[in-house]
């Protein structure tokens, strides 16, 4: 079942994902219940930003599972790098892509939108654990990590922000000020922060143009699988 907390209920079959190695793991969904039947849009992909807590030296992301609009099987691909998505080197001709490296692809099966009524038993689609890169965050130089999520169609359930958020530049405050950066946390534990970024209309993400496929303050949808080391 889809919830907050990384918890099973007693009486919940063991899913494959625990059978195999997430019994070793925290998980940690960016949204449970009523959540996520209101304000969703659909795309190719998201760009977003994880960063650590103050009291957190080091993490790994282990996996994640994700929120499809379709109950087939599709085909995912899973980026990372170290620091912000926006960050590229000519304004004027940005090449998002850039220093992102591949963590995790093949091919899942979606579990469609969840409803009014099925929010306690709909759930998220699997990416095997197996099939993902572990990606480290480390406080002293990897304090935030960019993640590219995409599909080769537009069956990615993305997260509208409540507010306006519609212009480019809000998201360029996710950086040292941690006031702004709050405004535009989308969903957080005590070990990360999951921001508000850009949803893709289009796959690749090398042939989307920023102006006409990026839709900004767009959240990710899912279940983020982590190892954290002890919080001080």
């Amino acid at each position: 079942n889809v919830d907050g907390d990384g918890q099973k209920d007693a009486d919940e079959p063991e899913s494959p994902q625990e059978s195999e190695s997430t019994i070793s793991l925290s998980s940690f969904a960016t949204a449970s219940g009523v959540d996520l039947t209101l304000g969703l849009n659909k795309a190719y992909g998201i760009l977003f930003n994880l960063k650590l807590n103050p009291d957190v030296s080091s993490l790994s992301i282990a996996g994640m599972d994700l929120y499809l609009d379709t109950t087939s099987h599709v085909h995912y691909e899973v980026w990372a790098k170290p620091g912000l998505w926006q960050t590229v080197d000519d304004e004027a001709n940005p090449n998002y892509m850039k220093d992102f490296y591949p963590v995790s692809h093949g091919t899942i099966q979606g579990k469609g939108l969840c409803t009014p009524t099925s929010t306690k038993t709909c759930d998220f689609a699997t990416i095997p654990i197996r099939d993902f890169q572990k990606v480290a965050m480390l406080a002293a130089n990897i304090k935030r990590l960019a993640v590219y999520v995409t599909l080769d169609s537009d069956d990615l359930i993305v997260k509208d922000h409540p507010g306006d958020g519609s212009e480019e530049g809000d998201l360029f405050n996710d950086g040292e000020d941690e006031a702004m950066d709050h405004s535009l946390v989308q969903a957080s534990n005590p070990a990360f922060r999951v921001f508000y970024g850009a949803s893709v209309l289009t796959y690749p993400l090398q042939v989307a143009d920023p102006a006409t496929d990026f839709r900004y303050n767009k959240g990710f949808l899912g279940r983020i699988w982590y190892r954290d080391s002890a919080i001080v």
